[in-house]
This record gives C-alpha cells, sequence and structure tokens, in this order.
C-alpha cells in the first residue's frame, strides 16, 4: 500500500448494504497483458466501516487506462499523448490524418480516445515522427484531405526544416560519445578500431537523416575500413587493446535526435566485433568505389567524400523503407552474407 486519502465522496458498499465512507488507497498492481508483465499503481477504494473494498467504476476506468498505458511502453505501441503530440507537430486534425495514412476517418479518434492501436497501426504513427514519413504521406495521400488541410501541414514541414539544422561537431566528440557508453561489466569494449566503424556509420546515417554531417573531419579509405586520422592518432597507442571508459560530460553537445542516433549506431552495430564491422565496412560503396586500384593491403590516404557517404546511406534508407531512427537495424539485412557467416 503506498498511500491513503481519506477524503471522498459516499458510495455503497456491498458488504454493509448501505452509502458509506470510503478512503483512497495507492496499490502496487501486477498483471499479465498479451504476454507482458505489467506493474502499475492502482487507485483503491476502501469502506472505512468494514475495511473491504468497494467497486467505484470511474477508478476501474482509470486503473485499466494505467495499465494500458504500462502495457504500451512494455510492447512499444504508441501512446495516446505521442498521437496527441502529433497533431499539434503537424497542424493537423484526426480525420484528416486517418485519411492521409489511408485508414477510416474515426481511426485517430478511437485510438485517443483508449482504444489500442494494432502494432502495424502502431508502428505507423511511430514513423510520423520523422518529418521524411509525412512529407512521403503529403505527396501520396495528399489529395485524400482539403487543400487547406494540406496546406497547414506543408507549413509546418517548411517550419521544420527551416528551424531544425543539425550542428556539425568536431570528430572527438563523437568517440567521446562512444567511449561513455563502455560497459566493461557486462562485456561492452571498444577498440581504436571499432571505435572507427562506429564513428563511420554515425556519420553515414547522420547524413542519411538530417542531410548534414555528424562531423566535419574527413574520413580516408585505409586497409581495415574507413579511418578518421584524426581519432587514429589520439587512440594510437591503445592499438588493439580496448580503449578504457571515461564519462565525459556532453550536456549541451548534441541534441535529442543526434543523441538517439548515437545510441542506435552504438546498440545496432556495436554488437559485433571490430574484424566484423571492418567486413562490413568493406562491402559498403563508398570504401569500396575509393579503394578501387589498391591492392588489398596497400597504403592509402584517400578521401571518401562526404558526398558518397551521403548518397549510398541516403539510397540505402529508401530502398529498406529506414522512417526512423531505430530503424537502421534493418540495414543489417545488406550484409547477410557475412553476419551468416558468425
Amino acid at each position: 500500500m503506498l498511500g491513503r486519502n481519506d477524503s471522498m465522496n459516499k458510495k455503497y458498499c456491498y458488504y454493509c448494504d448501505r452509502d458509506v465512507e470510503l478512503s483512497e488507497s495507492l496499490q502496487e498492481v501486477s498483471t499479465n497483458i498479451k504476454g507482458y508483465e505489467i506493474v502499475y499503481t492502482a487507485k483503491i477504494a476502501v469502506c472505512k466501516k468494514c475495511g473491504n473494498e468497494v467497486d467505484v467504476p470511474e477508478w476501474d476506468d482509470e486503473n485499466i487506462l494505467k495499465a494500458n498505458e504500462e502495457y504500451r511502453k512494455a510492447a512499444g505501441i504508441i501512446a495516446i499523448q505521442e498521437i496527441y503530440d502529433l497533431l499539434k507537430k503537424y497542424n493537423i486534425g484526426k480525420k484528416p490524418l486517418s485519411k492521409l495514412l489511408g485508414w477510416s476517418e474515426v481511426t485517430i479518434d478511437r485510438y485517443l480516445k483508449g482504444v489500442t492501436p494494432l502494432r502495424e497501426y502502431s508502428d505507423k504513427l511511430l514513423e510520423l515522427k520523422d518529418p521524411a514519413y509525412m512529407e512521403v504521406l503529403l505527396e501520396e495521400n495528399g489529395d485524400r484531405i482539403t487543400p487547406i488541410a494540406a496546406k497547414k501541414v506543408e507549413i509546418s514541414l517548411n517550419t521544420m526544416s527551416n528551424s531544425i539544422i543539425k550542428k556539425s561537431v568536431d570528430v572527438f566528440e563523437v568517440a567521446k560519445a562512444f567511449q561513455s557508453k563502455i560497459d566493461e561489466e557486462a562485456g561492452s569494449c571498444i577498440t581504436p578500431l571499432k571505435m572507427q566503424k562506429l564513428i563511420y556509420y554515425a556519420q553515414g546515417w547522420h547524413l542519411a537523416f538530417f542531410d548534414t554531417p555528424l562531423f566535419r573531419e574527413p574520413l580516408q579509405a585505409w586497409v581495415h575500413g574507413p579511418v578518421s586520422p584524426k581519432i587514429y592518432s589520439y587512440y594510437q597507442e591503445y592499438k588493439y587493446n580496448d580503449i578504457d571508459l571515461i564519462e565525459y560530460d556532453l550536456n549541451g553537445v548534441f541534441d535529442e535526435e543526434q543523441m538517439e542516433l548515437i545510441d542506435s549506431v552504438y546498440n545496432i552495430y556495436g554488437a559485433f566485433d571490430a574484424k566484423v564491422l571492418e567486413k562490413m565496412t568493406h562491402y559498403d560503396d563508398p570504401w569500396k568505389t575509393v579503394r578501387e586500384g589498391y591492392e588489398p593491403n596497400e597504403h592509402s590516404q584517400e578521401v571518401i567524400s562526404e558526398e558518397s557517404i551521403k548518397n549510398y546511406f541516403t539510397a540505402l534508407r529508401k530502398l529498406l523503407s529506414i522512417n526512423a531512427i531505430p530503424d537502421i537495424r534493418k540495414a543489417l539485412r545488406v550484409y547477410s552474407d557475412i553476419l551468416n557467416l558468425l
């Protein structure tokens, strides 16, 4: 029992067979919803006279909503507030958004009233957090809504495009972000070679999502994959050994989306060791194209152009329908021949 509140109106108690004063109890409840173990804080009404629980329908509804919210979090289903945030973000109504998505015009309204979306519907709504997906929808389905509604969305997209310009940082800051994520107890380690590959993938996906580089320093096509000479010199003393954990203060260095991208790159690509990542980068066009004409072990300081990295990852994003940053995981399909050998 977490707490009580004795100021309540009288309600009918089945055990006392009359209206009685109630007290409020906050109780931690554990339940299973569709295979997920859910824990939430329920509001319980207790009869002050006999001490038994009393049914209060409006509280039952409130408790169901709380349980549903926790289930959505556990299952990765979009929350009601997130849907409201989308409506505000794009200045669009419930019916127009439903129509843009090719759904019944009452679908969004039902979700806002508490109906839990199916996974495929939830995923579509979550993809809308990325303005690029809304741009695609507006282009493909804009004729399904009124010109006024379409114009409002277009203005919102233009405003976001003009205001959200990602700043580039020093490549050291990117390395620091990855170094801060090292978890030696969990076996999460980074060698200098692995650091180079994480930096390369972070740059590629940043260019694909935001059309600007995460860092300005060039990458070169070395024998073992894309390399930042600046980072190579800095971590050179570690050779093939693991880099030490240092928790840097990165407050204000990256915005929320950039940190989400760095986290995703680390969680997805960081799961592989350095030599696997090396093979993966050798598969990618930006490194492979620059290395044409070189022997496998021949040294090169040729720069991998920012444009070639951007074009490759942007094409990959389009090919695999990578609409949101966590969807970067889909790109592992490209390396199936390599990963199947593990």
